[in-house]
């Protein structure tokens, strides 16, 4: 099945809706000091409906837009959404209950993973302030507001996609 330009249109409004929101809005709502990254957390929820190989291509487009609003090398959040929707597709194949609340677990776990993938990836290339702040409390925070951000997300991402897993093509 082919996704089609209806779907992609509503994806594209809601990752640029959510890059709006987490460029305006999140800043000023702070959790111990660690701004939520709510674009990971749509990339990875919208990545649980696609392919592992279209999940990678979808993680890339969507870390490339958002490498445009942030002050680290450019591509490297490309790269860690890529690698983070990759698992996230393979991840949802292993869910038995698709339900909301298992994909929002599911997103909290692979937004911290791939919180901590971004913070490794940026100490090997020798970007100290990446590694400056303690990793675990911000893979901690990124869970704990990703799964009820997921929660939230969910009828959204469901409302883009007319079927359970999605081919850009075949």
């Amino acid at each position: 099945m082919m996704l089609g330009s209806r779907s992609i249109g509503r994806l594209a409004a809601i990752f640029v809706t959510v890059l709006l929101i987490q460029i305006t809005v999140v800043p000023h709502f702070r959790l111990n000091g660690y701004v939520v990254d709510l674009p990971l957390v749509v990339t990875l929820l919208i990545c649980l409906y696609l392919s592992p190989a279209n999940a990678a291509v979808m993680g890339f487009v969507c870390g490339l837009i958002f490498d445009l609003v942030l002050h680290t090398p450019f591509g490297m959040t490309a790269m860690t959404f890529s690698i983070g929707g990759y698992i996230a597709a393979g991840v949802s194949q292993q869910i038995a209950t698709k339900s909301a609340a298992t994909r929002a677990v599911a997103v909290a776990v692979l937004a911290a993973t791939a919180t901590s993938l971004f913070a490794c990836t940026g100490a090997l290339i020798g970007l100290e302030y990446v590694t400056r702040r303690e990793l675990g409390a911000i893979a901690i925070v990124t869970a704990g507001a990703g799964m009820p951000a997921a929660m939230a997300l969910h009828p959204l991402v469901r409302w883009a996609f007319p079927h359970e897993v999605v081919n850009f093509s075949e």
